[in-house]
């Protein structure tokens, strides 16, 4: 498991009805994480939360033990990628205070780098105190045009119970990062969502939750254990906003093949369109 920290530096996720938490409330959270096993977890410039987490790992010396996913920010065709690389990483590791375990293109059309320019790359694994590069990927074709770089990769992916797109991508075992486990919360919330949602999202949500209800099943255990049993993943993100919410997640039951199995998802009504949050600004 996997914290995921966008919570922390703004209002982020289409159940979030509280608002980005108070710094004591991050605090809080992590603390909670680290205490119950989860010693992984994912920030980006973007978020926003790298300096915050930070303060949390200096504050609990926890530099040594911790492991930090960060990402390099849209590059958007700027032909001066390798400073601008160079320096997001130096600024990434003044606010985080540690390693960065995996360093993520955020924007995967970013990524060709890897294709064009491998040798830069595999200096700045050897130059700076990165574990591992990797990609933040939408699409599985985001995944297949880079089987020719020479560097092993880590992936990050959506896919949930619902999303089921890349089960038959092909990624390096030990390196997959499954994200939108519970689709910014839709499928974990029990309190509906955001006034500006989408209509069809809580149509989505109510559907997801009658058919866990059906098999009498928990809908955070159903969302989590997807996660745990598939032989894609070997890390999941999860997003919370309270210490509540951590809580709920963190006592899941864990259902086994049998379990997951039984659940008939052709019943559900899916439009895939709306699987995909980078649609639902759209609307």
């Amino acid at each position: 498991m996997v914290l995921g920290t966008a919570q922390f530096g703004m209002d982020y996720g289409i159940a979030n009805v509280s608002g980005k938490p108070t710094k004591k409330d991050v605090f809080n959270i992590l603390s909670l994480a680290w205490e119950r096993g989860v010693w992984k977890f994912d920030t980006a410039p973007g978020y926003s939360s790298e300096s915050l987490l930070g303060e949390f790992i200096s504050t609990n010396g926890l530099q040594d033990k911790v492991k930090v996913l960060t990402k390099i920010p849209s590059l958007d065709g700027l032909s001066d990628y390798e400073t601008i690389i160079i320096k997001s990483i130096a600024l990434s590791l003044k606010n985080l205070g540690c390693p960065i375990d995996v360093l993520f293109f955020h924007n995967p059309n970013d990524s060709i780098l890897l294709l064009k320019a491998p040798e830069f790359f595999d200096g700045l694994l050897h130059d700076y105190p990165i574990s591992s590069l990797g990609v933040s990927v939408y699409e599985p074709n985001d995944v297949e045009k880079l089987l020719g770089c020479p560097l092993e990769l880590a992936f990050q992916f959506p896919f949930n119970v619902l999303d089921r797109r890349f089960e038959k991508v092909e990624m390096t075992a030990g390196k997959r990062y499954a994200r939108s486990i519970f689709l910014q919360g839709l499928l974990a919330s029990a309190d509906g969502l955001r006034s500006d949602a989408p209509k069809e999202l809580l149509v989505l949500q109510k559907e997801y939750r009658n058919m866990s209800a059906f098999y009498h099943l928990d809908p955070i255990s159903v969302a989590i254990s997807f996660a745990i049993i598939s032989d894609l993943v070997d890390h999941f993100l999860i997003g919370v906003d309270s210490v509540s919410q951590l809580n709920e997640i963190i006592k899941f039951d864990q259902y086994d093949q049998n379990e997951m199995a039984n659940i008939d998802l052709e019943s559900l009504n899916i439009n895939d369109y709306w699987l995909d949050p980078r649609n639902w600004s759209l609307v």
